[in-house]
């Protein structure tokens, strides 16, 4: 009986020391931090790049965190440059996070089609 206590307590402290968290915070038609003049420009005609994500991370040691606090303007920033546009089509945007042990990770993530819509 002693034996069955003590791998319950192992497990329930394993389980609480190994967590972690995922956020979708929604779906968005259009998203760019970037300023545009959509008057002159067809978004629904332009050329897409499709499946793009960009993130940005925050790691944590012994709960002292490596850089800088993540944003969605940091992982919309990465997408925009990942796929060489300035606006974003079919977005999601979700955040995340996990503690393992000693190390931990916080995010934002960005997903969907980049489209450029500037000429130079």
């Amino acid at each position: 009986m002693a034996k069955y206590r003590d791998v319950c307590i192992a497990l329930l402290v394993v389980m609480f020391i190994c967590c972690g968290c995922l956020i979708r915070h929604g779906d968005f038609s259009v998203l760019s931090n970037k300023l545009l003049n959509v008057a002159d420009f067809e978004l629904s005609k332009a050329d897409r790049v499709k499946g793009i994500e960009g993130k940005d991370v925050q790691h944590m040691i012994l709960f002292i965190p490596i850089g800088g606090v993540p944003t969605l303007e940091g992982a919309l920033d990465n997408a925009l440059e990942k796929g060489g546009g300035d606006v974003m089509t079919d977005a999601v945007v979700k955040t995340w996070g996990y503690t393992l042990l000693l190390y931990s990770q916080a995010a934002w993530k960005v997903e969907g089609d980049v489209v450029k819509t500037r000429k130079k």
